[in-house]
Formats: C-alpha cells, sequence, structure tokens
C-alpha cells in the first residue's frame, strides 16, 4: 500500500503541491523555484533557471502563480 502524499502549506497558509512555483529565501536573497518532491517534513525546490535544488520548510515559502510568475519569467 503506497503512502499517503504529506500536505504542506505556504507561509501563507495555502496547500503546496509537485509542480507549483515558489518564491524562497536562499543566501540572503529571494530566490523563485519549482517544488520536486515532498518529503515529510520539507520540501526539495529547483530553483528557476538554476541547476541546484535545495530542501525547505514549507513555512519558508510563498506560492506564487498568475501575474506575479507571468512577470518575472518575461523580465529574467
Amino acid at each position: 500500500m503506497a503512502k499517503p502524499a504529506p500536505e504542506h502549506k505556504d507561509k501563507l497558509g495555502r496547500l503546496l503541491a509537485v509542480g507549483e512555483h515558489v518564491a524562497f529565501p536562499e543566501s540572503n536573497r529571494l530566490c523563485f523555484g519549482t517544488i520536486v518532491k515532498l518529503n515529510p517534513e520539507m520540501l526539495w525546490i529547483k530553483a528557476l533557471g538554476k541547476t541546484w535544488e535545495v530542501s525547505k520548510y514549507p513555512d519558508d515559502t510563498v506560492r506564487i502563480d498568475g501575474p506575479d510568475l507571468t512577470f518575472y519569467l518575461l523580465t529574467h
């Protein structure tokens, strides 16, 4: 029997899932990335435009979508 996927919420209390885009802190800067894996306590995030992945607590992220994400992708 497969284990149920863990349920994680971002800083604003919104549910997070694999494939969603989030903003997260990394080395005193704000980064954007895509959730690639959900662990029982942490998320694995691949930074947009980078080759590295990082693990973060869900409370350290904020889900972004819609015009905010579109604007960022178009300008970078």
